[in-house]
C-alpha cells in the first residue's frame, strides 16, 4: 500500500476539508470569479451608453469582448496544458482587476475635443475590452476543465450557479450604491468607482483563495501535449459513440449562447419604456430602464442556473435537451418586435411584457446551459477524458456566443 504524503493530501482537499467534501462552496466562487468583470461591465451598459453616445455600445463592445473571448480560447486550446494553474489564474484576476478600473476612469476623465474635434476614446475602450476577453477566457477555460476533470456533476453545477450568482449581487450593487449617494438619477463618481471598486476588491479575493484549489489530474500528470492535442485525439481514446453525443453536448451549448447574444445585451439595452416613471426622465430614465431590464434577466438567470432539475422533471434527458434550446429560438423575433413596436400595446402593458419575456428567457439561459454543461463530461468516464469533455464544451460555449454576437447586429437592419 502506496503511503500518501501530507502535501499530497492538502493539495487534495484544499481548505475545505476532506477530498471532494465541501469543494462546492469553492467551486461556486470561482464561478462567480469567472463572469464577475463581464456582469459588472454589463450591469454598467446604461453607464457607458450615457457618456459614449452614438458607438451603439451594447453591440459593439460586445461583439469585441467576445471576438477576443474566442482568440484567448484559441490560444488556450494551443497552449493551455502547458500554463499553470495558479500562476495562470492570478495574472488574470490581476489584469482583469486593472481593467475594471480603467473604464470608468476613460468615460469620467478622456478629453471630448481636441482642435474641435470629437476624439472620444474608441480606440482606447475597444483596447481595454480586447485585453478582458482573453483574461475571462483563461479563467472561464480553466475553471470548467477542473471542474470536469474530478468527476463530481455538483462541480460542474457549482461553478454554473456561481456565474449566475454574481448576475444577481451586480444590480443590487448598483442600485444600492445610487440610492445611498442621495441621487439615483445620477452617475457620481462614489457610485462609479464604488461599483467597479467592488469588482477589484473579488479579483483580490480571488488572488488569495487560488492557492486553496485542488490540482486536478490533469495538473499532476506529467505531459508534454497541448490542449490542442488534446482536442485531437479525442476521438480516438474514446468509444466513439461518446465522441458522437460529446458533440452533440457542443452543438447544443453553441446554440443556446448564439440564441441568448443574438438580442442580448443589444437587442434588450434598445427597449423604450413605456412606464410614466422611466419616459419622464429623459435619457436618465432609459438608462434606468436598461438598468433594470438587464438586471432582470441577470436575476432570472441564477434563478435558472440554480434549479436545472425543473426542465429534468419535466421529462428532460440528455437526449431530449434539444427540445427547449431550440424552442428558445422563438425569442429572437419576439425581442425584435419589442424593439421595433415600443407601443404595440398600450402603457404600461408592454413594459409588463418585456420584463415577463426577459424572465423568461434569462430563466431558460440558465436552465439549459447548467445541464448542457453538466451533461458534457458526463458522456466520459476517464479523469483524463472528462477534463477534455471540460474543454470541448467550453470551445462550445464562447463560439456560440461570438456567433450570436456577430448575428446580433443583423436584427438591426431597418431600425432607425
Amino acid at each position: 500500500m502506496t503511503a500518501t504524503s501530507p502535501a499530497s493530501v492538502e493539495e487534495g482537499r484544499g481548505a475545505f476539508g476532506p477530498p471532494m467534501a465541501g469543494m462546492v462552496p469553492l467551486f461556486t466562487v470561482l464561478g462567480v470569479l469567472t463572469l464577475a468583470a463581464w456582469n459588472f461591465y454589463l450591469t454598467a451598459v446604461g453607464f457607458f451608453s450615457l457618456w459614449f453616445p452614438g458607438f451603439q455600445w451594447a453591440f459593439v463592445a460586445s461583439m469585441t469582448y467576445q471576438a477576443m473571448n474566442v482568440i484567448g480560447t484559441s490560444v488556450m486550446v494551443k497552449i493551455g496544458q502547458r500554463v499553470p494553474f495558479r500562476p495562470a489564474y492570478t495574472v488574470s484576476l490581476s489584469l482583469q482587476m486593472i481593467m475594471m478600473l480603467a473604464m470608468p476612469m476613460l468615460a469620467f476623465w478622456s478629453p471630448e475635443h481636441v482642435d474641435g474635434e470629437n476624439i472620444t476614446p474608441s480606440y482606447f475602450r475597444t483596447a481595454v475590452l480586447c485585453s478582458a476577453g482573453p483574461c475571462r477566457e483563461l479563467l472561464h477555460i480553466i475553471d470548467l476543465g477542473l471542474a470536469g476533470s474530478m468527476g463530481d456533476p455538483k462541480l460542474m453545477g457549482a461553478i454554473m450557479a456561481g456565474q449566475g450568482i454574481v448576475g444577481v449581487v451586480c444590480p443590487v450593487l448598483m442600485l444600492s450604491l445610487k440610492f445611498l449617494s442621495g441621487d439615483p438619477m445620477q452617475w457620481k463618481y462614489q457610485v462609479v468607482f464604488g461599483f467597479f471598486g467592488f469588482c477589484a476588491a473579488l479579483q483580490l479575493l480571488g488572488i488569495f483563495l487560488v492557492r486553496f484549489v485542488p490540482a486536478s489530474h490533469q495538473e499532476t500528470r506529467t505531459s508534454e501535449a497541448t490542449m490542442a492535442d488534446v482536442v485531437r485525439s479525442f476521438t480516438s481514446s474514446i468509444a466513439s459513440v461518446d465522441s458522437v453525443r460529446l458533440l452533440q453536448r457542443q452543438e447544443i451549448i453553441s446554440m443556446i449562447f448564439v440564441v441568448t447574444f443574438v438580442v442580448f445585451p443589444g437587442v434588450a439595452a434598445s427597449w423604450a419604456p413605456q412606464l410614466e416613471f422611466f419616459t419622464s426622465k429623459g435619457r436618465l430614465g432609459q438608462d434606468w430602464y436598461t438598468t433594470l431590464v438587464v438586471g432582470i434577466f441577470q436575476i432570472f438567470d441564477v434563478v435558472g442556473r440554480s434549479t436545472p432539475q425543473v426542465l429534468e422533471k419535466l421529462g428532460i434527458t440528455p437526449s431530449r435537451l434539444c427540445i427547449p434550446v431550440w424552442i428558445r429560438c422563438l425569442f429572437i423575433p419576439a425581442f425584435m418586435l419589442l424593439q421595433r413596436y415600443p407601443n404595440s400595446l398600450p402603457a404600461p402593458w408592454q413594459d409588463y411584457l418585456s420584463f415577463l419575456t426577459m424572465a423568461l428567457f434569462a430563466a431558460s439561459n440558465g436552465w439549459c446551459s447548467t445541464l448542457s454543461m453538466i451533461y458534457g463530461p458526463q458522456q466520459v468516464q476517464h479523469p483524463d477524458e472528462q477534463h477534455r469533455a471540460g474543454v470541448i464544451m467550453e470551445l462550445g460555449l464562447i463560439i456560440g456566443i461570438f456567433v450570436g454576437s456577430v448575428l446580433a447586429l443583423l436584427t438591426q437592419f431597418g431600425v432607425h
